[in-house]
This record gives C-alpha cells, sequence and structure tokens, in this order.
C-alpha cells in the first residue's frame, strides 16, 4: 500500500475546496508557509504542541478555515481572543486581506510574538492587541466576528463578548460540545462539524429575536 504524504498547503487547499470558498492560489502558497514557519517557532515557547507545518495546519488552520463561508462580504471586522499560537487569526487575515483582524491576548510574550509573525509575513490588515477581555471598555471598538477556541465556558465568554459587537455581530466558538446562549440578546444560528472529530463550530448572532438554527 502507497500513503500518500500531504504538505500543509495539500491540507489547506483541499479544505477551501471542499468549503467552496475561492481563494487565490499565492494567499494558498502563503497560507502554507505561515503553517511550516509557526509550527517550530510557536512550539520554542510552548503556544503549540503541533511541531510541523502539516500537523499545525490540520489542527489549527484547518478548524479555523470553516469560519470562511459565514464571513460574508458585509463583514468588516474580526477579533480573536487567546490566540496562542495565532495560527486561526493570522490565517484567516492572510486569506481574507479585505478584513480588518485583532488578535488579543493578555500575555505581552504571546502579543510580541504575534506582532514579530504578522510583520514577517506581511499581514497589514492584522493588529495584536495585548489586553484582558475583562478590561476591554464596552464604549471601544465593535467587531462583526469574534471567534475563540473553547478559552471559557460559554457564559462567561459571552458575557465578556457581547458588549463588544456590531449591532448584528456573531460570536463564533469552536468547542466539543455544543452550548446554549445563556446570553438573551444572543442566539443560536449554527452548529457544524470540522475536519477534527467532536470538535465542532458553533455561531452565535446578536439579536433580539429568539430561535435555533441547527
Amino acid at each position: 500500500m502507497f500513503h500518500v504524504k500531504h504538505c500543509a498547503r495539500d491540507i489547506i487547499a483541499g479544505l477551501v475546496g471542499e468549503l467552496g470558498v475561492f481563494v487565490e492560489p499565492s494567499r494558498l502558497d502563503a497560507c502554507a508557509a505561515l503553517a511550516d514557519w509557526l509550527a517550530p517557532a510557536a512550539g520554542k515557547l510552548g503556544l503549540t504542541q503541533f511541531d510541523t507545518g502539516v500537523d499545525l495546519a490540520a489542527n489549527l488552520i484547518g478548524p479555523a478555515l470553516y469560519l470562511l463561508p459565514h464571513i460574508g462580504d458585509e463583514s468588516r471586522s474580526l477579533a480573536e481572543i487567546g490566540p496562542g499560537s495565532g495560527a486561526l487569526g493570522l490565517s484567516i487575515a492572510m486569506l481574507r486581506s479585505d478584513l480588518g483582524v485583532d488578535l488579543l491576548d493578555r500575555r505581552k510574550r504571546v502579543c510580541d510574538f504575534l506582532d514579530i509573525t504578522a510583520r514577517r509575513f506581511g499581514i497589514a490588515n492584522c493588529r495584536i492587541v495585548c489586553v484582558d477581555m475583562r478590561d476591554v471598555p464596552a464604549d471601544g471598538p465593535k467587531y462583526d466576528l469574534i471567534v475563540a477556541r473553547a478559552v471559557a465556558p460559554a457564559e462567561q465568554l459571552f458575557g465578556y463578548l457581547s458588549d463588544v459587537l456590531s449591532a448584528k455581530g456573531r460570536i463564533a466558538v469552536l468547542q466539543t460540545e455544543s452550548q446554549s446562549a445563556a446570553d438573551r440578546e444572543l442566539c443560536h444560528l449554527a452548529h457544524e462539524a470540522t475536519n477534527l472529530p467532536e470538535l465542532w463550530l458553533d455561531i452565535y448572532q446578536k439579536s433580539s429575536g429568539a430561535g435555533t438554527v441547527t
């Protein structure tokens, strides 16, 4: 039996194709280069357990790609909370250069690393914000989409984020279990499988209406 050896680009391009999202080939190349560089670099700082571009592409960038169909042309801003290695937010910023992407983390060493990475790859639409979510002012920036990967229980997460969503903003959570939105201003829009077993993408929208779509 022959085993096919995949590279980071194969994984990224394959998932983008399955999702039916058009991405310029040059951006796929750049995203693969990001994965190959990011894995060992972030690993040295303990920001990821994946030490090869292939593994990082499959486990961190791969699930992020499922956000792409949910980022409409009208979306202008996205924030990732607790970005860690930055694989999710940096790859989205790279693939959607028209989107303003903020990566928010309270740890200075993480922010410094993310800033170096964004500069290294020329990701001009990505901004690194060193802040604790509990200290984000309600009158600060409003985001069309806020993304987190199970950094806190849903109720706590929604409490932090509802004030920084735009009028019809959405929260996207990558998590192992779907959690209902306890915040009355949020309704559950989607519960979708990703390329990783038992990791789901849940989308919640800021709305005065009620209802759940699965």
